[in-house]
């Protein structure tokens, strides 16, 4: 046993965990995660044991985004490669996971046992190596002396760089010790300082283009900006009065309700002021963003470089001039900082005229007769979401009609535009949910729009959610099967239907108990419209369960059209030195 000076490196594992916050910890148990899980539980951590392993990880994703940073476990072999997709998505939509991975005894590896969850040829080696391509380090805990430095150095970077890590612990390490006043350091999770000459030459040459430009604009996404970098961004727009637009990605960064907010910028799908003051811009910064086809919802254009700023961590461009090494967090507290009059772009900020909220519900529920449909629908949530809300979208109708939908104050927004998994909002619903209840304002709503045809890739969670008493607020929209690869391929096409369930059975059959959830069957736009407006389903503090039934030929407009651009870019390749370039003259 371990003395009062040493610790358990599972113990220390934990404690590490809970330090940066953490409250739940997602996973699966498994035989060579068994004996660590305990020390969950001993560190005073809710363990969250989900349906699978792919579930685990789109939860863990939710909760880190709201969260922060979260915390995964799986076995080797089997799990790691079943979580793997969920990690994936992780890594590229900059999300920060620590995920855990129990192995065999270091003793069995290295006598090559022929082990179950292995590919049968004692090497464990060959599947970590896999898992490692989606992980922003990896770490093998072999040596007692190593082991804390290896832990501390996974977590940090986690944060740091806002992506996955993996650390693998074998079962004979679970129980080795460590000196415990290792856990009297505190982790370092500040970013390292920039070169301030680096800094400094990159800042002027970003001030100099804003002295010339005319037309500047900011154009702010969601990756790796949202923990560290929201208030920063703020700030900058502030300080130099810039029209701000968002990509599908960067809602929640700014508020929509902002003096300095001016629209989503969506490609084609913008509306006619956000697509001319966009193109027509002379700079653009670009902070946040992903230039993927779904977050700027285009494939078909191409920015000027020479009239782009566009700030990453570790690289920033600054019309084509490359500058490498610097934290985005501190180079924008420097341009924020160094803001002159001198330096004022000449064409500031001014507030977008938009309808009130009393003059949007009234054109919303003007017609409200007839039969549900996503034109009606997305405005119409305008102005039933509350500020605080966390508004999770899933791919497919769900995160294209969202863009139709005015946000309040101080919503936070979740989807996948860049990895795109079907199926990933229930289980990061359950995530989102867990990490509302573990915050300081745990009596926030957690809202859903999830399509028929995903939510059945993952429906297992519904259980996970019944099973620890969350409340989040599902919408599974009704219309037989999967729209977008309808209106790209096959809109007859039996591959593209899904069978009909009975959906709002599923929760007496995942065990809830009746009166801990409510369940509406919606057809009509006079039924939701009466929902909506009804206070205790606005204001509940139980599961609700909502069926939309939808037209299956019926879609958001936007979703249409980019689904038209895709049609015509698989069919007619443009040249690759060709493309509409935005920001041009």
């Amino acid at each position: 046993m371990p003395s009062r000076s040493t610790v358990s490196v599972a113990q220390y594992l934990f404690a590490r965990i809970k330090e940066v916050g953490i409250r739940s910890v997602h996973g699966v148990p498994g035989d060579y995660n068994l004996v660590a899980l305990d020390d969950v539980l001993k560190a005073g951590l809710r363990w969250i044991g989900n349906c699978n392993e792919l579930n685990a990880g789109y939860a863990a994703d939710g909760y880190a985004r709201v969260h922060g940073i979260s915390a995964l476990m799986t076995v080797a072999g089997v799990g790691e490669l079943s979580v793997s997709n969920a990690i994936a998505g992780a890594y590229a939509e900059f999300v920060p996971i620590v995920h855990i991975v129990g192995q065999p005894s270091l003793a069995l590896q290295k006598q090559k046992k022929l082990l179950h969850h292995s590919l049968g040829d004692g090497d464990f080696e060959s599947i970590a190596h896999i898992s490692q391509q989606t992980a922003s380090k990896s770490v093998k805990l072999q040596c007692v002396n190593q082991a804390p430095g290896l832990i501390d150095a996974a977590i940090t970077h986690c944060w740091k760089s806002s992506r996955p890590v993996s650390i693998v612990l074998p079962t004979d390490m679970v129980h080795a010790p460590v000196m415990a006043e290792k856990l009297s350091r505190p982790l370092d999770m500040l970013a390292t300082p920039n070169d301030f000459a680096t800094e400094r030459r990159t800042a002027d040459a970003i001030l100099s283009a804003l002295r010339t430009a005319r037309r500047p604009i900011l154009l702010v996404g969601g990756y790796n900006i949202r923990f560290t970098k929201k208030r920063e961004v703020q700030e900058l727009a502030e300080a130099f009065g810039l029209p701000v637009f968002l990509s599908a990605s960067g809602r929640g960064i700014i508020d929509e309700e902002h003096p300095c907010f001016h629209g989503l910028y969506l490609g084609d799908c913008s509306d006619p002021y956000t697509t001319q003051t966009v193109r027509s811009s002379d700079l653009i910064i670009s902070v946040g963003n992903i230039h993927s086809d779904l977050n700027l919802a285009s494939v078909s254009w191409e920015f000027d470089p020479m009239k782009m700023v566009e700030i990453r961590d570790g690289l920033v461009q600054v019309q084509s001039k490359a500058y490498y090494g610097l934290n985005s967090p501190g180079l924008l507290q420097t341009l924020i900082n160094h803001t002159r009059e001198s330096t004022q772009p000449k064409g500031r900020s001014t507030p977008v005229t938009v309808q009130s909220s009393d003059t949007a519900r009234t054109n919303h529920y003007r017609e409200k007769t007839g039969v549900l449909n996503h034109d009606w629908l997305w405005p119409t949530l305008s102005d039933w979401l509350q500020p605080g809300d966390t508004v999770i979208a899933e791919t497919g109708t769900a995160n294209f009609g969202i863009w139709s939908t005015r946000f309040p104050r101080d919503v936070t927004y979740i989807s996948q535009y860049v990895w795109a998994s079907v199926g990933y909002s229930l289980g990061a619903c359950q995530g989102v949910a867990a990490a509302i209840e573990d915050s300081a304002r745990p009596g926030r709503r957690t809202v859903l729009f999830i399509g028929d045809g995903s939510f059945q890739f993952t429906c297992q969670e519904l259980s996970t959610i019944v099973k620890h008493n969350l409340t989040p607020i599902i919408f599974v929209i009704c219309n037989n099967g999967y729209t977008v690869e309808r209106l790209i391929h096959g809109w007859h096409e039996s591959y593209n239907d899904v069978q009909d369930w009975k959906y709002l059975k599923l929760l007496e059959v995942f065990g809830a108990e009746r009166g801990s959830y409510q369940t509406y069957q919606i057809r009509t736009k006079e039924e939701l419209a009466a929902l909506l407006q009804n206070p205790a389903f606005n204001n509940g503090r139980m599961l609700r369960f909502v069926e939309l039934h939808m037209d299956q030929n019926d879609a958001p407009s936007e979703l249409k059209t980019l689904t038209r651009q895709i049609v015509t870019r698989a069919r007619h390749p443009p040249d690759s030195r060709q493309g509409e370039r935005v920001g041009s003259d």
